[in-house]
């Protein structure tokens, strides 16, 4: 895909997340995060399961990069929120898909990885957001120690942190995203959800996210 088509998408994207709600700036009165990060950008993608018409959309999306990627022998949900989108995908490519949890269960069969998966089979990780990537990066671990291979992930939106970027490089997995931070600044300009001076502020917490709410006088 050339760069103009990826900017192009990216920006498409974006607007859909905007549209539909999956992502609220609010650089005056910022979210805080179970983790504790003051952030002034909030996204919960799993909005867009509800919304038939985008929801087509963005799984028309992740399928090009699939079919660009090569089409895997499994595709892997992060629990809980890549669960549907990699059921939409599994379903058109009618191939086999699993869902990985953050850890094992304590109970049972003790499953991490929940389905069928075998040795030297090619995944394909399916997320919704990534922050640090952490979460991509246990389902990467679980399928990897039952010896399937795993070199991508798929995700509709990433917060461009350098946590995430030094995460995957350490796993040697590359990360396709639909859309990012960048683009959905611009695009929120564009609409009219943001102001232009706004646009600073929400990128320097994304290079800070930790410090990011003492230094805005937040905490």
């Amino acid at each position: 895909m050339k760069s103009t088509d990826t900017d192009k998408t990216k920006q498409e994207v974006a607007k859909i997340l905007l549209d539909v709600g999956c992502i609220i700036f609010r650089p005056r009165q910022p979210f805080k995060y179970n983790t504790g990060i003051v952030s002034p950008v909030y996204t919960d993608n799993r909005l867009i399961i509800s919304r038939p018409k985008e929801r087509n959309k963005i799984v028309d999306l992740m399928l090009a990069i699939i079919k660009q990627i090569g089409i895997p022998d499994v595709l892997a949900g992060t629990a809980t929120a890549g669960i549907p989108h990699a059921a939409f995908l599994a379903q058109k490519l009618n191939i086999p898909m699993v869902y990985v949890k953050g850890q094992a269960k304590e109970y049972g069969r003790q499953n991490q990885v929940e389905g069928t998966l075998k040795r030297d089979q090619k995944v394909i990780v399916i997320e919704d957001l990534v922050s640090t990537g952490g979460s991509s990066v246990r389902v990467i671990d679980a399928v990897r120690k039952l010896g399937a291979k795993v070199s991508d992930v798929i995700v509709i939106f990433t917060y461009q942190l350098k946590e995430s970027e030094k995460n995957f490089e350490a796993e040697k997995v590359k990360l396709h995203a639909l859309t990012d931070l960048n683009h959905s600044c611009n695009v929120a300009v564009q609409k009219g959800f943001l102001k232009p001076d706004q646009v600073g502020v929400i990128l320097d917490w994304a290079k800070d996210p930790k410090g990011w709410g003492k230094k805005m006088g937040f905490e």
